[in-house]
């Protein structure tokens, strides 16, 4: 009986996962069409890695900080609430975590005979 309960939680924790899973895919591939859409890209690259301004990706900061940077800094513009709302703000964050780290630069072979 013990068994069939443990048995029972873990496959629940899988599905709730599995769905958390699903559904943070659904936010990231909404803020990607909202970074293109906002043309973030123009600044930070295709994938976060900066040029005409900073890289944001992969991001370490907390949403609460990555929000307070986009709606307050005089480094960009600034984007307010009735531009971009909150929701669409955290759609476009969680598509900047999905960004990959970039490889050292001893794994890019093209560098590696310089």
């Amino acid at each position: 009986m013990k068994t069939t309960k443990t048995l029972l939680s873990i496959f629940t924790a899988l599905l709730l996962a599995q769905a958390g899973s699903a559904v943070a895919q659904d936010t990231a591939d909404e803020g990607r069409e909202l970074y293109m859409a906002n043309q973030c890209w123009q600044c930070h690259g295709f994938e976060g890695q900066g040029g005409a301004a900073v890289r944001i990706a992969p991001t370490v900061y907390p949403f609460e900080a990555f929000a307070q940077f986009v709606r307050h800094s005089n480094l960009m513009p600034a984007y307010s609430p009735n531009v971009l709302s909150d929701e669409q703000l955290r759609q476009i964050f969680e598509y900047v975590r999905t960004m990959p780290e970039p490889p050292a630069l001893e794994d890019i072979p093209e560098l590696s005979d310089l």
